[in-house]
């Protein structure tokens, strides 16, 4: 009877401190960074960390180029069908369907055959552009 009387009066401090170290690592690991992938992957926020980014906006995403991307450089690229073409160009915040930061106004731009690579065609290339996401 007095084990089982010592086993309960430790059990039950043992029991508080596990429930508060779990209370206490959850706690922690939900108060951590808890922006949005979506605001981190904005034009406005792509162009204040890199004054001299190369983008423009598709479908409310930002396109960079990927002219220094190894693997993308890899890839066999043809265009494909017309997306649309730049309407506003030298654009550094507010951006807006279209807009780009160094691609000149006219641009035109297509699809490639690889779901995350836009081509932009200018007088002196065809250039790739991948679709910018985080995580």
């Amino acid at each position: 009877m007095k084990l089982r009387k010592l086993f309960r009066s430790r059990l039950k401090p043992f029991c508080v401190l596990m429930c508060s170290v779990v209370f206490s690592a959850f706690s922690i690991i939900g108060c951590g960074n808890t922006a949005s992938t979506a605001e981190n992957a904005s034009p406005e926020s792509l162009y204040s960390s890199d004054r001299d980014i190369d983008l423009f906006v598709y479908e409310d995403t930002a396109y960079v180029n990927a002219l220094d991307i190894d693997w993308v450089g890899e890839l066999s690229l043809a265009k494909g069908k017309v997306l649309g073409e730049i309407c506003r160009s030298g654009v550094t915040d507010d951006f807006q369907e279209w807009d780009a930061t160094v691609l000149p106004e006219g641009t035109v731009i297509y699809e490639s055959g690889e779901s995350q690579v836009l081509l932009a065609e200018t007088e002196e290339a065809l250039i790739s552009y991948l679709k910018y996401t985080e995580g």
